[in-house]
């Protein structure tokens, strides 16, 4: 065999090359350098490699599968990047048809402005999806097969540039599977046998396919953009050896292979099918928001009791918001009739046929039983009455211009009956395998849009509900966990400052709900099961057996926690063998052979037959229900710190105002970046991305589980939680710039910043601030998002991890911050709540009216 020539590594320039597809498409490529791709490979395990490649430009051998080319001259080079593509929706619906379907995106008045977004996310989220049918595409065909992953260069004797294109998700799974073929073949084997991983039927903002508003247009009627990975092979011989040659040949198959793709894709985003994913989205949208007026952080929660109340429609007392004159049902979740509720199997997302499922059907109760009418704008035409999918005779393929009999119609309101989960303390009560755990799971998963089909699509939860349950082993830094743990045996630790490296399963559980409370929650959801049992409930035996138990249980707060001016969160708890919680209930739902039924009065009747007549709790309280706000000076405990500078300090149960420790940012943390530990997996790593020059730390300090995050007992992670979980990596490594940033910034000041920029920028918004140098560069305002982000690791990481990310919820991000290992927290001191203050104002000039009302009734009767 004759040996091949040395070839040169071509240079390709490091600035991205823009071009047009069929006037409509703006494409731009950039091809990854060396320079870029080196941070990664230097610091990852071997486990996770690149899905690009070494190097921007990698001489191959001119020979493939063993046979040389002709030429020994000729070479092959490999050159791998991202593709940036972008429409304006103005473009995507150009027909005078569809003028009233693209005005429903432009985000204008606050009363339309949800509905515009949700329509925007459905939108990106239904092209995503789309993308993953049409790719991986290899261009030129090869031989009539598209979908080809790997380059046969024995075919492109005649073509100077082959390309293969695919989704920034396919690119990591394929580069995935082909270390696994190379490590073990008979894992290849198993991984061939298994079955396609199933879509996740929840609708997110994701990083690879987006709408974001262009500054530049009149009336922001938003930008389709999504990134691609492209996998480039160039045989020198035929097209020459200059910078301006190689690109040249790329840029020509790019627009060649584009241009299939862009008319298919195009089609299938103007079709029936994709506007009924629109729909369904904006209904779920729509309908969440009237559960509950909007939170605001800034000044704790507001008190939805405070407004005034009418009627609906069924004579059920309701919140009407007197700023826009929203009615609210005052509910946690809504559940509507006919859904379908059981999944496939426990690991699937997948509804259960119909039988055996019992579709869900509401109780007859005028307490929890629901009528509601929802706006949805333009997008009635594409649902039926009830709000289920519209289905047209016709095919998917006729688009949105066509008229049908339902768009003739100036309705834009659906009429939705379902059951609602009202706020304050609610049991879901019933015996074994009656569908109390399943309907707890769809509360759990209502925080999201569904797709249609799902069977839960009009099934949906208030945003800031959070699953509580037991996590053992977990760490815990300086939390207030003195609601639920005090007065430990021996050390005399303060649990209003309570850390462990390995949590109990009820110290654990305490620590989620006051961190739940930390990250401004609206409600708990508790399943007994998943629960430890000591931390749930004590009966009256145990009580009188054991008189110092330092475990106040999470029953005996419920109520305290509903009625507190602070933080007003509603529970919901599947019970199935404590009758105690019946003491507390608000609400009860009993689930009979997948049935629901209104079983408070019954669960009424119950508790005063058995609970009449017991004696105060410890003496602080009634039974089952101690108060929340409670504030008490104490003496410090021997050899603890003073921090105020007197004997006695304020003790307070609600969580503390603590963040991230500077001291330990700057050492452990100060540049860090982020991996995910095995592929599929729940664990995050944050490892140094220095070589540690900059730490102020002792060795003695630093611990091998430092910056190791578990999340596998977080269950509203959706789907795998792989892209979800990298999401919230991404967010805390932003939140711990700010923290340094902000030092006078506590979690829920951090937490809502982060909630407001992703709201602003999103998830690619962050990564491209996340570059180290960018507020350095003077040009950076003038450059476009393409050059940005690919400056950023952080992005070159993700891509390399995962492919995209999905956006998560603050929640979930501060839970991950506080489940990093090795993170130390100081606490900030406290500050007046000025919802704290105006509601104390408010209650002190009521006295005073009523005071007042009292003297006058007494001169008139004198």
């Amino acid at each position: 065999m004759t040996s091949c020539p040395p070839t040169t590594t071509p240079k390709v320039s490091r600035d991205a090359v823009s071009f047009s597809v069929s006037s409509d498409w703006q494409v731009e490529f950039h091809a990854f350098s060396s320079q870029e791709r080196e941070h990664h490979h230097l610091h990852h395990p071997p486990v996770n490699a690149s899905v690009a490649g070494p190097s921007a430009a990698v001489p191959t051998s001119s020979s493939s599968n063993g046979r040389h080319a002709s030429d020994n001259t000729d070479s092959l080079f490999n050159i791998e990047g991202v593709l940036l593509t972008r429409l304006p929706l103005s473009k995507l619906f150009n027909a005078d048809e569809a003028r009233e379907a693209l005005a429903s995106f432009v985000i204008g008045g606050q009363r339309d402005a949800g509905m515009a977004r949700g329509a925007r996310v459905a939108l990106a989220d239904y092209a995503a999806r789309s993308l993953s049918t049409l790719l991986p595409l290899t261009w030129p065909p090869n031989d009539g097969v598209e979908n080809s992953s790997n380059a046969d260069a024995s075919r492109y004797i005649s073509d100077p540039v082959s390309l293969t294109i695919k989704t920034m998700g396919q690119a990591k799974q394929s580069q995935s599977k082909m270390k696994n073929h190379r490590s073990s073949p008979r894992r290849a084997r198993k991984m061939r046998a298994g079955k396609k991983d199933a879509e996740i039927p929840f609708v997110l903002e994701r990083t690879d396919c987006i709408i974001y508003s262009d500054k530049h247009q009149e009336r922001n009627e938003g930008v389709l953009q999504f990134y691609l990975h492209v996998d480039a092979v160039i045989r020198s011989a035929n097209l020459g050896g200059t910078q301006t040659h190689f690109m040249d040949g790329i840029k020509k198959s790019l627009i060649d292979s584009m241009t299939q793709i862009f008319h298919r894709l195009k089609g299938m985003l103007t079709s029936r099918e994709c506007f009924g994913h629109i729909a369904t989205v904006v209904l779920q949208r729509q309908l969440r928001s009237m559960l509950q007026p909007p939170r605001d952080f800034n000044s704790s929660v507001r008190n939805i009791h405070g407004n005034d109340t009418s009627s609906t429609n069924n004579g059920e007392a309701a919140t009407v918001d007197n700023d826009n004159g929203k009615t609210y049902l005052n509910a946690v979740a809504f559940i509507a009739d006919n859904s379908i509720l059981p999944r496939k199997s426990g690991r699937s997302c997948q509804p259960m046929s119909s039988p055996p499922a019992i579709p869900f059907t509401s109780p007859e109760s005028d307490m929890l039983t629901r009528v509601v009418q929802v706006e949805v704008g333009y997008w009635r035409r594409f649902l039926q009455k009830d709000g289920t999918l519209l289905h047209p005779d016709d095919d998917n393929n006729d688009t949105i211009m066509e008229s049908t009999e339902e768009s003739a119609h100036n309705a834009t309101t659906v009429s939705i009956r379902g059951m609602i989960i009202p706020v304050g303390v609610t049991l879901i009560v019933g015996g074994g395998y009656h569908g109390k755990s399943t309907l707890l799971q769809a509360l759990s998963a209502g925080i999201y849009d569904k797709v249609p089909k799902d069977g839960r699509e009009r099934c949906v939860t208030h945003g800031d509900a959070l699953s509580i349950r037991a996590e053992d082993g977990r760490y815990v830094n300086r939390c207030n966990v003195s609601a639920f743990i005090s007065n430990l045996p021996g050390s005399g630790l303060d649990t209003s400052r309570f850390s462990t490296m390995d949590a109990s399963g009820s110290t654990s559980q305490a620590a989620n709900v006051v961190e739940a409370l930390e990250s401004g929650a609206s409600a708990l959801l508790v399943d007994e099961d998943v629960s430890a049992a000591n931390f749930m409930a004590r009966d009256g035996r145990m009580r009188a057996m054991i008189m110092d138990e330092p475990i106040t249980p999470l029953l005996y707060r419920v109520n305290g926690l509903f009625l507190s001016k602070e933080h007003n969160v509603s529970t919901v708890v599947v019970v199935g063998g404590v009758g105690e919680w019946l003491d507390v209930a608000d609400a009860v739902v009993l689930m009979k052979d997948y049935v629901a039924y209104d079983g408070l009065k019954k669960a009424r009747s119950v508790s005063y037959q058995f609970s009449y007549g017991h004696v105060q709790y410890a003496g602080r309280g009634v039974v089952h229900r101690l108060p929340w706000e409670v504030k008490e000076e104490k003496k410090l405990n021997a050899g603890e710190p003073e921090e105020t500078g007197d004997e006695k300090k304020q003790v307070t149960l609600s969580p503390l105002r603590r963040k991230p420790e500077t001291a330990c940012l700057m050492g452990k943390f100060h540049s860090v970046a982020v991996h995910l530990l095995d592929s599929g997996s729940s664990r995050l790593w944050f490892y140094p991305d220095d070589d540690g020059s900059n730490s102020t730390l002792d060795d003695c300090d630093n611990d091998d589980d430092d910056g190791i995050v578990d999340m596998s007992k977080c269950s509203q992670l959706v789907g795998n939680a792989s892209e979800q979980l990298y999401g919230c990596g991404i967010c805390i490594l932003w939140l711990l710039r700010e923290s340094m940033n902000n030092p006078e910034d506590d979690m829920l000041d951090l937490l809502t910043r982060l909630e407001a920029t992703l709201s602003d920028c999103g998830m690619n918004g962050l990564l491209i601030s996340l570059h180290k140098d960018l507020g350095k560069d003077e040009d950076s305002s003038t450059k476009d998002d393409l050059s940005k982000i690919v400056l950023s690791n952080a992005a070159h990481d993700l891509w390399e991890d995962v492919g995209f990310a999905l956006r998560p919820r603050v929640h979930e991000v501060a839970m991950t911050l506080t489940r990093m290992r090795g993170l130390r927290f100081e606490i900030l001191p406290e500050k007046t709540s000025q919802m704290v203050v105006s509601s104390e104002e408010e209650e002190q000039k009521k006295k005073m009216a009523a005071l007042a009302e009292l003297w006058s009734n007494r001169r008139k009767k004198t």
